[in-house]
C-alpha cells in the first residue's frame, strides 16, 4: 500500500520534509531542508508550498485573520530587542500641560542607559548611523548620497531580519498591502526614507524617518517621537525636559513637554524602550491600514490609539507623521 508521503510526492513532486503541510508557523527546525515560518522569507529557505499553504490561507496560519490588535500584540510579544527594565532608568518628575510656561522637571528624563548592551544590537547600531544624515531645519533642502543609502539599506537589512518585521510582513501580505519581500522593502522605503517636501511649494526637506524618529524644527519642534533620539539629544544637553503631559504606564509611553536647541515642543509622545523595528512596524501598520486617521487597538491589555498622517500633495502613501495619541 502506498504511504501518505509517497502519494504526496506523486501528486506534487515534493517530499514530506519539503512541505509546510502541518508546519505553518512552526519554529526553526534545522533537521528540515526548508522552513515554514515568517522568517524564511528573509532567509530564503521557505518550503516550496509556504506561500500557498501558510500565507495564502491553506495552512491555517494565525496571521490570516489577524486584525490590528492581533498584529500589535504579535509585535509587542516578539520585540526581543526591547530594552530590559534593568538596562535603563527614567525619572518622570512633575506633570505639566501643553500651555504651561514653568519647568516641572529639574532633572533629565533619562538617568541611566546601558549603552554597551543596547546600542551594540544590529538594529540599534544601524539606526544610530542614520541620525546624523539629516538637517533638522525644514528651511534646508535634504539630499541622500550613495553612502547614506548604504546606511539605510544596512538598517533595513537588520530590521527585516527580525520577528517583529516578519509578523508585519505576514499581516501586510494578508491584507493586500504588499505581495512579496521585494514589494515589502519598497513600501518601507517609500513610507520612511524617500524624501518629500513638507509643503507643496517648499523644498525637498523631509522624510518619514526624519520627521518621526529624528525630529524637525522651524519656529518650533515638530515630529520627534523616538526615545533613542530623545535620550541622545538630552545626553548632549540639547534637550531640556520640562515634565510629562500624559503617560501610559503599562506600555511605557510618555508624552513630554521639552525644548530642543531652545525651540519648544508642547507635547511629544513616544514609546520608551522599544526597539527601532517596533516603532517602524507599528507606525507602518497604522499608516497603511488607517491613513490620516486614528488607528485604535488593544495591546498588552491596554487600549491605545496611533495617529498617522500622509503627505497629501505627493502621490502614494508616505509617513508625514505618526505618534501614540495619549
Amino acid at each position: 500500500m502506498w504511504t501518505t508521503a509517497f502519494l504526496l510526492y506523486l501528486v506534487t513532486g515534493t517530499t514530506w520534509a519539503e512541505t509546510c503541510s502541518g508546519r505553518c508557523n512552526a519554529a526553526l527546525d534545522n533537521t528540515k531542508p526548508c522552513q515554514c515560518n515568517s522568517a524564511c522569507v528573509n532567509f530564503g529557505d521557505c518550503c516550496p508550498d509556504y506561500q500557498s499553504l501558510c500565507v495564502g490561507g491553506g495552512g491555517g496560519t494565525p496571521d490570516v485573520t489577524c486584525d490590528i490588535s492581533c498584529l500589535a500584540n504579535q509585535l509587542w510579544d516578539n520585540d526581543i530587542n526591547r530594552v530590559q527594565v534593568w538596562e535603563y532608568e527614567i525619572n518622570h518628575q512633575g506633570q505639566t500641560t501643553t500651555s504651561s510656561t514653568s519647568d516641572q522637571a529639574a532633572q533629565s528624563l533619562f538617568t541611566y542607559l546601558q549603552e554597551e548592551n543596547v546600542f551594540l544590537k544590529p538594529t540599534y547600531s544601524t539606526f544610530l548611523a542614520l541620525l546624523d544624515n539629516y538637517t533638522p531645519s525644514t528651511s534646508v533642502a535634504e539630499s541622500q548620497d550613495a553612502a547614506e543609502w548604504i546606511e539605510i539599506d544596512a538598517f533595513l537589512d537588520a530590521i527585516l531580519a527580525t520577528d517583529v518585521m516578519n509578523h508585519l510582513y505576514n499581516f501586510l501580505v494578508e491584507h493586500g498591502h504588499v505581495t512579496d519581500a521585494t514589494s515589502y522593502r519598497e513600501v518601507i522605503k517609500e513610507l520612511w526614507f524617500n524624501l518629500y517636501a513638507r509643503s507643496s511649494s517648499g523644498p525637498i526637506n523631509s522624510s518619514g524617518f526624519e520627521h518621526v524618529l529624528v525630529g524637525e524644527t522651524s519656529s518650533k519642534v515638530s515630529g520627534f517621537h523616538n526615545w533613542i533620539q530623545f535620550y541622545l539629544e538630552e545626553k548632549k544637553g540639547a534637550i531640556n525636559y520640562q515634565g510629562w503631559v500624559s503617560r501610559s504606564q503599562p506600555l511605557n509611553i510618555v508624552a513630554a513637554r521639552f525644548t530642543w536647541n531652545g525651540l519648544s515642543k508642547a507635547k511629544g509622545s513616544f514609546f520608551v524602550g522599544v526597539s527601532p523595528e517596533f516603532d517602524i512596524a507599528i507606525y507602518t501598520a497604522c499608516a497603511l491600514t488607517k491613513p490620516n486617521s486614528s488607528c485604535s487597538f488593544t495591546m498588552a491589555g491596554t487600549s491605545l490609539t496611533i495617529q498617522t498622517y500622509d503627505v497629501a500633495h505627493k502621490s502614494g502613501l508616505q509617513v508625514a507623521t505618526a505618534y501614540p495619541n495619549i
